[in-house]
């Protein structure tokens, strides 16, 4: 179901394709294109950010590529999705085309409206999200391969998370360095840290997708190795979409120390951090995970792994631990000593609050509406000018 962007600026397409009229006092349009903003996930809460705390001069109307639903849905979506994006490239307004990605149908979908897009010679902005997406090209067939990264060349600019996904696109996807803007995720940021001295208990938290690449399975296996005397003082809450069930059936012997909720609203994920003590992300792959940003602007300390853009935002020992993927023993070990030493805890906590500032989503609007700016049709250019 589409989310709603309350402000007259800001439109959310939720039935017939668009034509895209912005506001006769709008400067730089923009045509965002991606999961509907009520669809489970990172990238959707990217989405929403974007559409929330743009400059003033920026209007924003996010197109969905995807909503959650049957086979039929999906289809329908898309369909009129390509419908905006020709309504738009017709109507010959002054447009900025923003494009999120991630892996398999995700990008593929995108990159047929990135062709017609860049055909039209319109500004295209790739944004590419996802841990999985080294893996998916490589997989590729030869001839499929090199059509992808020649779509994705013919981006005005190229949104990466982090540094080292910036050097996949450059040197394995053949992109220039000159395209290519690392912008990590944004959150926002809580100038408030919860009051977490009155717990009793010290309650480890993950968030996100349930699965076997999200580490999740790992992490109640290890949980259930603590010694009985560590679980005792500890509680273990997974909460999200996936394989929940199957999630719940590992963790059954486990008693109630361990709880799987399914996915969880806004409200009710930062009263469940609020309440916790650790958070805990043994993924195996990832872009930049969101839900750990939300953890390190709630002041929470974390454990997670050294992959994708995370070490570009949380250091091993400073904002909490790193273990290595698939590392039951070690993750184990890792929630051990988090149990142990409540200071440590506490004041690696802090410093995840303090780190999290930086990615703050008042900035990141910012630099996103200088990147419109520096790309903006002509016609908006004068208008600035």
């Amino acid at each position: 179901m589409n989310a709603e962007v309350s402000t007259v600026r800001r439109e959310v397409v939720a039935q017939a394709p668009p034509q895209v009229v912005a506001p006769a006092d709008s400067r730089v349009r923009v045509l965002q294109l991606g999961p509907g903003l009520g669809v489970r996930g990172g990238v959707s809460s990217v989405e929403q950010l974007i559409c929330d705390y743009l400059p003033p001069y920026v209007s924003i109307r996010h197109v969905p590529t995807m909503e959650e639903g049957s086979a039929l849905t999906r289809a329908t979506t898309f369909a009129r999705a390509v419908g905006a994006v020709r309504g738009a490239l017709a109507s010959l307004e002054p447009t900025i085309f923003h494009l999120h990605f991630a892996s398999r149908g995700s990008a593929l979908r995108k990159m047929i409206l990135a062709t017609m897009i860049a055909r039209a010679g319109r500004p295209l902005v790739l944004h590419a999200h996802g841990g999985g997406f080294d893996r998916f090209h490589a997989a590729l067939p030869a001839g499929l391969r090199r059509r992808l990264n020649a779509c994705l060349q013919r981006a005005s600019v190229f949104i990466a998370l982090s540094q080292r996904w910036r050097d996949f696109y450059v040197e394995t996807c053949e992109l220039s360095p000159a395209q290519v803007t690392v912008l990590p995720n944004p959150v926002r940021w809580n100038p408030e840290v919860p009051n977490r001295i009155a717990h009793t208990r010290v309650q480890f938290v993950a968030l996100g997708r349930i699965s076997p690449a999200k580490g999740s399975f790992d992490l109640i296996r290890a949980f259930g190795g603590l010694p009985s005397g560590l679980r005792a003082r500890s509680r273990l809450v997974l909460a999200g979409d996936g394989d929940v069930e199957g999630a719940r059936r590992l963790a059954a012997p486990l008693g109630e120390s361990v709880q799987v909720r399914t996915w969880l609203g806004a409200a009710e994920r930062d009263r469940l951090l609020a309440d916790s003590d650790v958070f805990v992300l043994p993924s195996h792959a990832e872009g930049l995970p969101m839900s750990l940003l939300e953890a390190m602007s709630s002041g929470l300390p974390s454990i997670v792994t050294p992959v994708g853009g995370i070490p570009e935002v949380f250091s091993h020992e400073i904002e909490g631990l790193f273990v290595a993927p698939g590392r039951v023993a070690e993750l184990s070990a890792a929630m051990a000593r988090m149990l142990n030493d409540g200071a440590e805890r506490t004041a690696a906590g802090r410093r995840a609050h303090a780190r999290a500032r930086a990615l703050d989503v008042h900035g990141y609007a910012r630099r996103l509406g200088d990147i419109y700016q520096r790309i903006a049709p002509i016609a908006d250019i004068r208008e600035l000018a």
